[in-house]
């Protein structure tokens, strides 16, 4: 058998196993690929997610019901009873006969949108928001090199999210839209700026698929990086961790987010020989500590976002990291 056959054996049999394992076709209307065709594993269901591409999640049963906020859903045979929230931010009791079986989910949103490039290394960047806005500088700075793409296929609100999501979402998000298996050469990934919150549960101030509590981030983020160290010593890549960047106008939350989070986190990596990259000092050490009410000329600045700040942050520090992490 030439190279050319046993390449198209072995894609003919990654095929298979994808229909295989990730059987459930959603109903995305327009035109798709085998690639960004948004489809679930056996374990999940399809279910609406508003903010991904598609239209479409997965959620973590394997049969759901669709709550009418069209971001969360309940096991089959369940009906969904609001707890609190309006729109993206409703969270429901999953009810049986009066019962509450258990919280509403929000659905996996889908992962990169494009098959891995043949010719350079490949990035995959798994993150929240803040992740979103500097991963296009972050590809544009390395494009000599490199196909950055982020994860999930989600360019209109929080990406990743809490912690607690990407504990449900992420082996999603280490495959394709269809569930072809992802190899890339190294991981950048975030979490953080989604779990500042110190006094919430689920439904009275925390909402799956959008916020969580301080107290379980360690714990999600370990399982998050145990995960990950498992998956990049069996396919070879490398992981880089971004510490969260500051809440510039509120020196309450970011105390949260240097003391309590970040601090998480560093011992994290360190405990796994993982580098990370001190954003948040990155952006106090140009703008100044917290309490700010404007950083690079622009009001509200790093509160959380800063679109003017996001060029900055990848050519001065994420994309340097990214390049000597994979030349080196």
């Amino acid at each position: 058998m030439n190279g050319y056959l046993s390449l198209l054996s072995l894609s003919m049999i990654a095929t298979s196993l994808t229909v295989a394992q990730w059987p459930n076709i959603c109903p995305v209307t327009g035109p798709t690929s085998s690639w960004n065709q948004t489809r679930c594993p056996s374990t999940q269901s399809c279910a609406p997610n508003g903010f991904s591409v598609s239209g479409w999640g997965c959620c973590p049963f394997q049969n759901s019901i669709a709550c009418s906020s069209g971001f969360a859903c309940c096991p089959e045979g369940t009906t969904c009873s609001v707890i609190s929230g309006t729109g993206y931010s409703t969270v429901y009791n999953c009810m049986n006969n009066n019962n509450i079986v258990t919280t509403s989910k929000c659905p996996c949103k889908p992962g990169v949108p494009f098959p891995p490039s043949t010719t350079k290394k490949n990035v995959l960047v798994i993150g929240d928001s803040l992740s979103i806005g500097y991963t296009p500088y972050v590809a544009q700075d390395l494009s000599d090199i490199a196909l950055v793409q982020h994860a999930p296929w989600d360019f209109s609100d929080g990406g990743a999210e809490e912690s607690n999501y990407g504990v449900q979402c992420l082996d999603n998000w280490l495959h394709s839209p269809s569930g072809i298996p992802l190899t890339p050469d190294l991981i950048w990934y975030n979490f953080g700026m989604h779990d500042y919150v110190t006094n919430c549960t689920e439904g009275y101030g925390c909402v799956p698929g959008q916020s969580g509590n301080t107290t379980v981030y360690p714990g999600e983020l370990l399982n998050i990086t145990t995960r990950l160290v498992n998956f990049s010593q069996q396919i070879g890549a490398k992981l880089l961790f971004g510490l969260t960047t500051p809440m510039l106008n509120d020196a309450t939350i970011d105390n949260v987010i240097e003391n309590t989070l970040n601090t998480a986190a560093a011992q994290i990596m360190e405990a796994n020989k993982i580098t990370y990259i001190d954003l948040h000092k990155a952006i106090t050490d140009k703008c100044g500590l917290a309490p700010q009410p404007s950083c690079f000329n622009s009001t509200g600045c790093w509160s959380p976002h800063c679109p003017p700040g996001y060029s900055w942050l990848a050519a001065n520090y994420i994309a340097p990291a990214i390049r000597s992490a994979l030349t080196n």
